[in-house]
């Protein structure tokens, strides 16, 4: 038990510093080698060839953080780029007609998929890309029937708050 509390300590004192998002922080673009990213991260959530024979590496903290890393492992074996995939840039790259992989490697993993009785020719992708005291923030991607991207949306889910009137 005591052991237990000791490590539960160590996960909250490592987020509250900052470091419990996932440490990509120590990699340097053109030192660090794809077995120490693997070695520190462990296997990605999905890899991606490259056209130049490089990778693409997928860490995501889907469903319960809200980051996912895409790290881009070049022909050398070295971290070629590391970037935050939950971007105004990222995002918005999210366009109709866009497919779900294309997305996928856009933003990784998402937090869920669903399928709603009343729309069955939609599937909606969320990524859960804020969350505080007051509010989530979703990043939604809409898919038809051809596993193409509808629309996206940005949604907003406030948190009750105030006095409770039980």
């Amino acid at each position: 038990m005591r052991k237990t509390l000791y490590t539960l300590a160590v996960f909250l004192l490592l987020t509250v510093a900052g470091c419990g998002t996932l440490g990509v922080g120590s990699f340097a673009p053109g030192l660090t080698t794809e077995a120490e990213v693997r070695a520190k991260l462990g296997a990605p959530g999905m890899s991606w060839t490259e056209p130049d024979g490089g990778k693409l590496l997928e860490y995501s903290g889907q469903p319960s953080g809200t980051f996912c890393h895409m790290i881009l492992i070049g022909p050398d074996g070295k971290v070629r780029e590391i970037r935050n995939a939950f971007t105004d840039e990222y995002f918005s790259r999210v366009v109709p007609g866009l497919t779900q992989d294309a997305v996928r490697r856009l933003l990784g993993k998402p937090e869920e998929v669903v399928r709603f009785h009343l729309k069955p020719d939609e599937e909606v992708w969320s990524w859960l890309t804020e969350s505080t005291a007051e509010k989530d923030v979703f990043f939604n991607a809409y898919f038809g029937r051809d596993g193409r991207v509808l629309r996206s949306e940005r949604l907003v889910v406030w948190k009750a708050s105030g006095p409770s009137f039980n």
